[in-house]
């Protein structure tokens, strides 16, 4: 029996006509109405393709944004709130600076009732002038006292340290009350034992009105007989009379915020008898 013929030995034509049998049928040899079908599922299936890439895109795209903006607020809750920080730490700051100041105020104040030391000469009393004593003023010069009371009087107020916060209250309620006491007649002194430099400084930033004399040594509050060992200052007042010059009003351990009111009221009363 004769053997069967391969493919292999079949002519070209042949081989041709058996590849296209086995491809696929295209929409050439449909009808009509089976093209339209064909394309039309074929249009479908490409839309459908097309609509699943998108969603995909977006989702993904979705996720990226979520990703970044998680992200984002996850750096912005790590990152140290610099001004908040910045804030607070200036409030610290302020609260320690006054704090200290406060102390220094208390170990620098004399209590009213304390023993004074008068020196050599004595305590001034009522009716008393202002003794030959030279000071530095806030701005370096000198300052012969004996020569402030005269046409005017005046008022010399007595602190335990500058720029300190009892002291802060007296000074500017000196300043806030300038005028009316200058109209009675009378001039302002601040007195303590600080500098020239740190007495224009405190000028300077809480923009007083009036001069303010330097007692390192403390030779007028000594004589004012508000000088406590061993390095103490009275806060105080004394009102020498325009006119006479004379001591007419001492005040030792005033409050800060009532000194101003209680001069005032005192040179009214004074002044209409």
């Amino acid at each position: 029996m004769a053997p069967k013929k391969s493919t292999a030995d079949a002519p070209p034509s042949s081989r041709r006509s058996a590849r296209i049998a086995e491809q696929p049928k295209s929409t050439a040899n449909l009808d009509d109405g089976s093209k339209k079908e064909a394309e039309s599922n074929k249009e479908s299936t490409k839309k459908e393709v097309n609509s699943k890439k998108r969603v995909a895109e977006e989702t993904n795209g979705d996720d990226t944004e979520n990703k970044k903006t998680k992200a984002a607020t996850s750096s912005k809750a790590s990152a140290p709130k610099s001004g908040v920080k910045s804030t607070t730490s200036k409030k610290d700051t302020d609260e320690e600076a006054k704090s200290s100041a406060a102390k220094k105020e208390k170990e620098e104040e004399a209590p009213a009732d304390a023993e004074p030391d008068t020196g050599s000469k004595g305590q001034l009393k009522k009716g008393d002038t202002l003794p030959k004593i030279t000071l530095k003023d806030n701005a370096g010069a000198d300052v012969d006292v004996s020569g402030l009371a005269g046409e005017k009087g005046v008022v010399i107020f007595l602190y335990p340290k500058a720029d300190t916060p009892g002291c802060t209250t007296q000074a500017c309620g000196f300043r806030d009350n300038y005028d009316v006491i200058q109209e009675l007649g009378y001039d302002i002194y601040g007195l303590s034992k600080d500098k020239s430099e740190a007495q224009q400084k405190w000028i300077n930033k809480k923009q007083l009105t009036y001069k303010l004399l330097c007692d390192p040594e403390s030779k007028l509050i000594k004589r004012l007989g508000a000088f406590v060992q061993p390095n103490n200052t009275k806060r105080s007042h004394f009102i020498f009379e325009k006119g006479t010059g004379k001591l007419v009003d001492i005040a030792l351990g005033v409050k800060p915020a009532d000194n101003p009111k209680n001069v005032i009221k005192f040179l009214e009363t004074h002044h209409k008898k």
